[in-house]
């Protein structure tokens, strides 16, 4: 089995990823799983501190206003 990204030999014990994406069997190396999560961050402004602290904002009065309808 090969990564779907880069076709590197694929093993498991070493990090690597098999799984599906819905009925889609897919593979992928600790590096592309890095490469793409590397990606995510950036595409999100994750990587950005305050980007980072307006979502936590966000979350926390996400947070806050579901626990006062509870």
């Amino acid at each position: 089995m090969n990564c779907n990204i880069c076709d590197s030999e694929i093993e498991e014990d070493n990090g690597d990823i098999v799984g599906n994406f819905g009925i889609n069997p897919v593979a992928f190396c600790v590096w592309c799983v890095s490469s793409m999560t590397d990606m995510v961050i950036q595409l999100n402004s994750f990587d950005d501190i305050e980007s980072l602290q307006e979502r936590i904002n966000d979350l926390k009065e996400e947070q806050y206003a579901e626990q006062k309808q509870s």
